[in-house]
């Protein structure tokens, strides 16, 4: 479980974004350019090494192809439910916490959601620092309101991490995995280590059994507050897991047959 964040954004301020790089989403391998070019192998060492599923852009940069992609994905187990990509960059994934595992790493988190997310940042296939050099990385992730509101994490306002720095705390932010059970998204951005400034974002108020729309932006800025080079945005909705539904319906059923 990932229980610290610093990702350097000490000197981060609310600015005015610049112009953004607009391209046309894709879904599938990734590749670049999309749909039948050079496949980007998915290399993140925890697992998922597969570069299927994903919606992801292509934008050139100074000649180069800057390929940026998101996907939600299991997590610790594929008996949790692979997602249901529905189209519209929209993906559908199960509530509830984590199914076991037979043999759970040590920092296996019995109360994770079933699903996590991924993303890909490469500039002609390569996640090198060096091939990203002059580039920031920065997220946003909106949670549903439905039930009174489960905040946000993250800003856009400027870059948060500088790829061609290398990893960052052991982070490697070209590519990754995480999920919203993370003791780091309930923190705003004033009491987020390595950060402290205020207003920059709210914090999550995550819960696996909260159904609704979580909304995900990655933006690649050439320098900390340049130009949007690269984004790509994905809707991950929480619905009922099967079971869950086959439980409300058994019920409902109950009841009308007391009413009865």
């Amino acid at each position: 479980m990932r229980t610290h964040a610093t990702i350097g954004l000490s000197s981060l301020v609310a600015l005015a974004a610049a112009a953004t790089a607009s391209a046309q989403q894709s879904y599938g391998n990734l590749s670049y350019p999309a749909n039948g070019g050079t496949e980007i192998p998915f290399t993140w060492s925890g697992g998922d090494n597969d570069n299927s599923g994903f919606v992801y852009t292509n934008n050139q940069v100074n000649g180069s192809w800057l390929t940026v992609g998101m996907r939600a994905s299991p997590f610790y187990t594929g008996d949790n439910g692979f997602p249901n990509y529905v189209g519209n960059n929209t993906f559908q994934v199960q509530a509830g916490t984590t199914l076991p595992i037979a043999n759970p790493p040590s920092s296996f988190d019995p109360n994770a959601p079933r699903w996590g997310f991924n993303w890909s940042i490469s500039m002609d296939g390569s996640r090198d620092a060096s091939s990203l050099t002059g580039l920031w990385w920065t997220m946003r992730i909106t949670g549903p309101n439905s039930t009174g509101g489960t905040g946000n994490w993250g800003t856009l306002a400027g870059g948060m991490v500088n790829l061609g720095g290398g990893a960052v705390n052991g982070t490697d932010y070209s590519q990754g995995r995480w999920q919203l059970g993370y003791n780091f998204f309930p923190l705003n951005s004033q009491n987020t280590p390595g950060v402290g400034i205020p207003g920059l974002w709210d914090g999550l108020a995550f819960n696996p059994n909260t159904l609704g729309d979580y909304q995900f932006t990655i933006d690649i800025r050439q320098g900390q507050y340049g130009a949007v080079v690269g984004s790509t945005n994905m809707t991950v909705s929480v619905v009922p897991a099967p079971g869950a539904i086959a439980l409300v319906g058994a019920a409902g059923l109950a009841g009308s047959r007391r009413r009865r």
